[in-house]
């Protein structure tokens, strides 16, 4: 005859009969009554953390947390992603993660079961979670098992996370459709909050890492990075999923590590220089491919200071190339929805430069100093298929010529004195499978331009000192205000790179060809970006904006609003406040001389004009300011 439990035959942590679960929710449900909760709808007014109180709830949890998340992508693959969510509770019953489908959480949000809001059994009465809490032990309810009627189409199956001690730290939850419910739920949750206690128990005894085999199996497959473990002969005994995915192999176990072409680990070495074996890189050849890794080499000894083996863990080259970029925002913002105006010339560029974004084909963008060119080549970039991989831009005509090679290719480890160690990647390998703009390249040094033009030609890139070259997948956007055919005449730029970047050339207007309504756009645009409440241009000022040529284009618009903007002082914007020069000193004409002296003479000439005014000095001359500044450096030239 079977023999109904009472309190006292409830196990923590241990599922209870199906008798004890009908008498639990009885219990449950008459203290509910007493606790006044509403049976109809949650309580608008359930207590709920602060932000603040949540980040710090989340903080004291953090070891917990850091289990559970990684551990919830996975469990959660094993559930119906469209109908369930799973969520982590610490020990006072408050959720403070959830996973699951925007949808689900939204709905669940208007049942206040979300990251914040407290389930004890005072504040939402009988509940999977609130049970738990309780009871400390496995809960599976379905409809109308749920105190409140919110609740009666769903399904809540929660397990105990216990600590040191048996002390009860945390509660897993999965909660969905009722329509889903099925008791292997609950299994897979115990399941899941007993796997959770494990790991949290090897984690106290990290010492012991090594020789607990039972952790690395369970723990092996949460590496987000790849991960080989070779025995004290190099014997490879356990490679992760990451690892088989990157390295294109899943029979390696058992195997010698020599069976990797390129990799050599000399373990005595890894003792001595253990420095020398982080964030190594190095470039394994994988059936027929070539592949590039940075990996780090860690012995694993035993507490008597016995060599057991070592682990290395590793990730492709690009893949860490892409978490730096993401890191320091490498990434395309503008679009051509950013691109403003209505004049028939710019449309026509517009449609152009969309043309452009469908092919992979090698653009030169070409137009005055501030008239948006790099945000064509943004634009270009969000347009095309390589959207979502980097955007790499380099101004060609800052970087001191010594620095530019190393900048673009990058160099291998030793190269020169003061060397980053472990060598650099150049741009042109962070732009792989997206884009670099050239910027500026019409002042690229000339003998730079000699091996840009094997870049072009063959798609390789050799770092400084390195015998072997790195295939590269880079779409090339080069922009430059200055005239080319002009440079090629006067020996400044290789015709042949000519050609190859002028496969689809763009010429984006000036300002000033772009009339009247243009500018204004803009400079409405300015104003509302400068001041949550702008002023208004008097008709004097309209009529100056309009008819003003613009040298300095688009930038120059701009930072003449934001001039008007701090001196109108919220009122209409007058002439008076634009600070607009009315005569634009002209380049005098060429004296006698040598060309230096000309040069030279020039440069002073317009520097006096400009009251030392070197951004407008390299605007009237048509160059880069890097390049007056190379040029003042080169003559000598003085503050007039």
């Amino acid at each position: 005859m079977y023999k109904k439990e009472t309190v006292a035959d409830i196990k923590e942590g241990q599922i209870i009969s199906p008798e004890a679960m009908k008498r639990e929710i009885k219990l449950s449900y008459q203290r509910s009554v007493e606790y006044g909760i509403d049976p109809i709808r949650r309580n608008k007014h359930q207590k709920m953390l602060s932000p603040a109180e949540l980040s710090e709830r989340r903080r004291q949890n953090r070891k917990l947390l850091n289990i559970l998340k990684p551990q919830f992508d996975e469990f959660y693959k094993l559930l119906f992603p469209n109908d369930f969510i799973i969520a982590a509770v610490d020990s006072d019953g408050y959720i403070l993660h959830i996973r699951g489908k925007d949808e689900l959480i939204e709905d669940s949000t208007t049942r206040n079961c979300v990251p914040g809001y407290r389930w004890t059994e005072k504040d939402v009465g009988t509940t999977a979670i609130s049970l738990t809490q309780k009871l400390k032990t496995p809960i599976q309810l379905i409809d109308d098992e749920h105190f409140c009627q919110q609740a009666h189409d769903q399904t809540s199956s929660t397990a105990p996370v216990f600590g040191k001690d048996k002390k009860l730290i945390g509660i897993i939850a999965v909660f969905g459709s009722s329509k889903q419910a099925h008791a292997h739920t609950l299994y897979m949750v115990t399941t899941a909050a007993r796997a959770a206690e494990q790991q949290l128990r090897v984690l106290r005894r990290n010492r012991e890492l090594a020789a607990n085999l039972n952790f690395l199996d369970q723990t092996i497959s949460f590496f987000r990075t790849g991960l080989i473990i070779i025995n004290s002969e190099k014997h490879i005994w356990r490679v992760n999923r990451e690892g088989a995915q990157i390295l294109k192999r899943d029979d390696l176990e058992n195997r010698p590590l020599s069976v990797l072409q390129g990799l050599k680990v000399d373990l005595d070495h890894v003792a001595e220089c253990p420095e020398s074996w982080t964030n190594k890189e190095v470039r394994l050849k994988v059936r027929k491919n070539h592949i590039s890794l940075i990996l780090t080499v860690q012995l694993v000894t035993s507490e008597r200071g016995e060599r057991l083996g070592a682990v290395i863990t590793f990730n492709e080259v690009k893949d860490i190339y892409k978490l730096a970029q993401n890191i320091a925002g490498t990434r395309a913002h503008f679009t051509f929805d950013s691109i403003l105006g209505t004049s028939p010339t710019l449309l026509e560029t517009v449609k152009l430069a969309k043309g452009a974004a469908s092919s992979d084909s090698t653009v030169l963008l070409q137009g005055e100093t501030g008239t948006g060119k790099e945000l064509f080549a943004q634009s270009i970039h969000n347009q095309s298929s390589r959207r979502n991989n980097p955007f790499i831009p380099i101004n060609c005509g800052a970087i001191p010529s010594n620095l530019l090679e190393s900048e673009l290719f990058g160099y291998v480890d030793g190269t020169f004195t003061g060397a980053a160690k472990g060598g650099k990647p150049g741009k042109f390998e962070l732009a792989n499978t997206g884009t670099i703009l050239l910027d500026e390249i019409g002042d690229m040094p000339y003998r730079m331009q000699v091996k840009l033009l094997r870049v072009l030609e063959t798609g390789e890139v050799y770092r400084i000192g390195a015998d072997k070259p790195v295939k590269v997948d880079t779409r090339i956007i080069a922009a430059t205000h200055v005239n080319l055919p002009t440079a090629i005449r006067d020996g400044r730029f290789r015709e042949d790179l000519y050609y190859r970047l002028n496969v689809f050339p763009i010429h984006i207007p000036p300002l000033k060809e772009r009339g009247r309504d243009d500018i204004l756009l803009l400079a409405s645009l300015f104003l509302k970006e400068g001041a949550a409440s702008p002023p208004s241009l008097s008709p004097e000022a309209q009529n100056l904006l309009a008819s003003y040529h613009w040298p300095g284009n688009v930038r120059e618009l701009e930072n003449c609003i934001q001039r008007a903007l701090h001196l109108c002082g919220g009122e209409t914007i007058e002439v008076k406040h634009l600070g607009m020069p009315h005569v634009i000193p002209e380049v005098p004409p060429h004296s006698s001389g040598t060309l230096d002296d000309v040069v030279r003479k020039t440069i002073q000439d317009i520097l006096k004009k400009t009251n030392n005014n070197r951004a407008l000095t390299a605007k009237l001359l048509g160059i880069s300011r890097a390049t007056l500044y190379r040029k003042i450096d080169k003559y000598r030239i003085h503050s007039q």
